[in-house]
């Protein structure tokens, strides 16, 4: 029971201590990996699949509305965050697996451009 609380503890102190680029970084990383287990789980658990396919929606809506629209990049992320969101659906829907495959390349690619992006601001802090 306490391991539990203090492995809580770390965790909670982990996310608190992170910047707002790294949190990016770890929602980009969450949508892949629920995007990837939608995949897996369209083989044979459509529940899980779905729901799968919800969490990682969930977090680009949640990037989605973090943007701050005093820059002008947050249109094009805006735009590019709701397509994302809406094909993430069509994929669900349809239970296509091709499309989610797209998807997920599209999203690792962004958490691998965050992930440089926030590698540059630190350094040039």
């Amino acid at each position: 029971m306490q391991q539990a609380n203090l492995y809580q503890q770390y965790k909670t102190q982990s996310l608190e201590t992170l910047t707002k680029g790294e949190i990016v970084v770890k929602l980009f990383e969450e949508a892949s990996k629920q995007i990837s287990m939608g995949i897996f789980f369209s083989k044979g658990n459509a529940a899980k699949a779905y729901n799968s396919i919800a969490k990682a929606q969930k977090i680009i809506q949640t990037l989605d509305f973090s943007l701050d629209h005093k820059y002008a990049i947050s249109i094009e992320l805006n735009e590019l965050y709701l397509f994302i969101h809406q094909k993430l659906g069509e994929a669900n829907a349809n239970k296509d697996v091709k499309l989610m495959q797209e998807i997920l390349s599209l999203v690792d690619d962004l958490k691998v451009t965050f992930r440089q992006a926030e590698k540059l601001a630190r350094v040039q802090k």
